[in-house]
């Protein structure tokens, strides 16, 4: 295992063990790193026992052999009909995966439904999961899988949890990626901190409109950790992460850069109540 991977699994227990698990997950990463994550958090939901699988039990036995009822790999399931077909994701058979969870667990308390290589969907079948993604059954968990988050919807973006797995052969962010990453989340503390003019100063460090909608991502994944881990109240959360998605899309209706970032300080700060 390496510590790409170990650095998940402990962020999946770490979920568990709070007691916050989202309902959304995806991880990016290679298919085959990726595609292990998504299997070893089907069996931590499904197996009842803790924070890991216990291995040795009737439902992680049945998630190893996949045969396990409450487990869904939608690519198995949307090809089941056209063996020898190039696998692809099609809107009417998403449709029947979204009307299926409505059917409750076989064999325990959740149902686990797995999205292998889920930034291949084409905008319509995105589009197709928005209502599932956003409000899936109480018992349904839901895990992406993909080589990046760059070919989502911002609109399926805002509702996954992303947990970044990448391989020894992945490249790592690049310099100024990473500054506005770190910026991000300078900008958050700040807020957690009720400092509204310190996360404008922050923010002041944007200069162009391509960094403000760059950044504008980093944050909304940071407003999510914050709110998963209680940082500030989850309905207040919920209102700024939608703000930042409406200001996102409106981007373009923006020209000056300095009153755009004011702005995103100044709304988010009024969501969250600071």
């Amino acid at each position: 295992m390496s510590v790409s991977d170990e650095k998940a699994i402990k962020r999946i227990k770490g979920f568990i063990s709070s007691g916050k698990i989202p309902h959304a997950l995806c991880f990016t990463a290679s298919s085959g790193i990726a595609d292990e994550l998504a299997f070893y958090t089907a069996r931590v939901f499904l197996c009842g026992k803790g924070d890991f699988p216990c291995e040795i039990c009737s439902a992680c036995k049945k998630v190893q052999s996949r045969s396990h009822p409450d487990l869904i790999n939608v690519r198995e399931f949307t090809d089941a009909e056209n063996p020898g077909k190039v696998s692809s994701y099609r809107v009417a058979e998403l449709r029947e995966i979204v009307a299926d969870s409505i059917t409750r667990p076989n064999d325990g308390d959740l149902k686990v439904y797995i999205f292998k290589d889920a930034d291949t969907m084409s905008a319509a079948c995105q589009n197709a999961l928005l209502k599932f993604t956003e409000e899936p059954p109480d018992y349904v968990r839901i895990i992406f899988t993909a080589h990046s988050r760059d070919s989502f919807l911002d609109t399926i973006k805002s509702r996954l949890v992303f947990i970044d797995a990448m391989d020894d052969g992945d490249e790592p962010l690049s310099a100024e990626a990473e500054e506005l990453q770190n910026t991000a989340r300078e900008f958050i503390h700040a807020l957690s901190e009720s400092s509204e003019y310190r996360a404008a100063a922050v923010l002041s460090k944007i200069k162009t409109r391509d960094e403000l909608s760059r950044i504008s991502e980093y944050i909304s994944e940071e407003l999510r950790k914050a709110m998963l881990s209680s940082v500030f109240p989850l309905k207040n959360a919920a209102k700024a992460q939608k703000f930042l998605l409406d200001f996102t899309e409106n981007l373009r209706f923006n020209p000056n850069i300095t009153l755009a970032c004011t702005y995103i300080t100044a709304g988010i700060c009024e969501e969250l109540k600071i």
